[in-house]
């Protein structure tokens, strides 16, 4: 079950890197071999209802999301989605959305630009209210993240959202109870392994899409080739990994503002391809 992750459909570095940054001739080919394939294209929450056993599985199934909502999914994803009548499912991060972000940061879609994604069959799920990493929150910080940036969605698109997917796929047995109690009914985290019909609701598989993914590794990717099936619960590695991450974060709050070294702007391991936090 092919639950594909993008980002960016552009040739700008979004985050100071094109890695994210799919061209918009390749994601062009890309839906074009999708429709090729007679591929069912389902949004995240018509997914959650199969996984929770209340709705049929279709054949050849596909998931596409977008993660961080930037402009050019509005003015550059959305018309290849309509060309090749494909839905999907923008997960974006609400204190973004129609500021005016400082000079050198990345873009962000405004309100007029979500509606036009949502009146055309495009889910519009959370990303969270500031996008950090949630698994290193206090419980006051991560119920406004959640939950808030809930509200601020349903308030601005006078639509409820149902659907939330974690910053860098970072999440834990906490975070997924905020989620839950916040009134979501799915979330996405990352893993980089191909979902099915035994995978968590509240942790749905992702496999993130690069600039240079390509056609050939997308065709064996939506052929279940070449990635490992999605595991329930968490890898040793990833509770390390966020133990690492609680530590830093605590000695870093520690500090003397004047004496705290520069943090990078994505908190994330060394090779986010291997592993997002599963």
């Amino acid at each position: 079950m092919p639950v594909l992750g993008y980002h960016s459909i552009s040739d700008e570095r979004r985050d100071g890197t094109l890695r994210w940054s799919v061209s918009p001739g390749d994601f062009d080919e890309q839906m074009a071999l999708i429709r090729g394939r007679g591929s069912t294209p389902l949004t995240v929450s018509r997914y959650a209802a199969v996984l929770r056993g209340v709705a049929p599985l279709p054949p050849r199934p596909v998931l596409i999301t977008f993660d961080d909502g930037f402009p050019d999914l509005a003015e550059t994803a959305l018309p290849v989605l309509r060309r090749y009548d494909l839905t999907a499912t923008a997960y974006v991060i609400t204190s973004r959305l129609g500021v005016t972000r400082p000079a050198g940061s990345d873009p962000a879609l405004d309100w007029d630009g979500l509606a036009e994604l949502r009146a055309h069959g495009v889910e519009i799920g959370s990303h969270s209210r500031t996008h950090q990493a949630l698994d290193c929150l206090r419980r006051r910080e991560l119920d406004s993240e959640v939950a808030r940036s809930r509200r601020e969605l349903e308030d601005g698109l006078r639509a409820p959202v149902s659907s939330f997917a974690y910053p860098y796929g970072y999440h834990s047995p906490a975070v997924c109870r905020a989620v839950q109690a916040a009134g979501y009914s799915s979330a996405c985290a990352v893993k980089n392994a191909l979902s099915h019909e035994e995978d968590e609701v509240f942790a749905i598989a992702r496999i993130l899409i690069e600039r240079d993914t390509g056609t050939e590794a997308l065709e064996a990717l939506l052929d279940g080739r070449g990635w490992p099936p999605a595991w329930r619960g968490e890898h040793l590695r990833t509770r390390g990994w966020r133990a690492y991450r609680q530590v830093r974060r605590v000695v870093h709050a520690a500090r003397p503002a004047a004496r705290r070294p520069r943090m990078p702007d994505r908190s994330e391991p060394p090779d986010r391809g291997r592993e997002l936090a599963s």
